[in-house]
């Protein structure tokens, strides 16, 4: 039987790419437009992963992360969030002390700075993984399969 991946973004064109990228290796899509839905999705089918868009309407994917992860029945199921601000979540220390150019999206990589801070203090596990958008189809398979195999 192939392993479930969930897929909860806003945009209808990356649910589709995502799920044709993840039947073509194997996986069973199912999708989900927000993260209300996405955790319905998640109590019916209880997938094996995953992927969360941060930025949603209704409930963004850090809600809906911490949802998932105060549930014990689904604490365990791996995340995979997407983002625009990617390589920064991935290594906030990376960042030279003296950097004083201001970059596009600072100021929403520093919320997010600080909302996974927050899900520390909480004593919440951050995701498994952030990647990028525009999304690599070839890296996304490439980390499906490295979590769930």
């Amino acid at each position: 039987m192939a392993k479930r991946v969930l897929v909860v973004d806003d945009d209808e064109n990356t649910v589709k790419f995502l799920s044709v990228a993840l039947s073509e290796n194997g996986y069973d899509p199912i999708s989900a437009q927000d993260g209300d839905e996405g955790m319905k999705r998640v109590e019916e089918a209880k997938p094996d992963l995953i992927l969360l868009d941060v930025m949603m309407p209704k409930k963004t994917g850090f809600v809906m992360f911490k949802q998932l992860r105060r549930k014990e029945e689904f604490k365990d199921i791996p995340v995979i969030m997407l983002t625009a601000v990617a390589e920064v979540l991935e290594d906030d220390e990376a960042q030279a002390a003296d950097d004083t150019m201001e970059r596009p999206y600072d100021s929403l990589r520093e919320s997010l700075k600080k909302a996974i801070a927050k899900m520390r203090d909480e004593g919440l596990v951050r995701p498994e993984k952030f990647i990028d958008k525009p999304i690599d189809p070839e890296e996304l398979i490439e980390a499906v399969k490295e979590l769930i195999g």
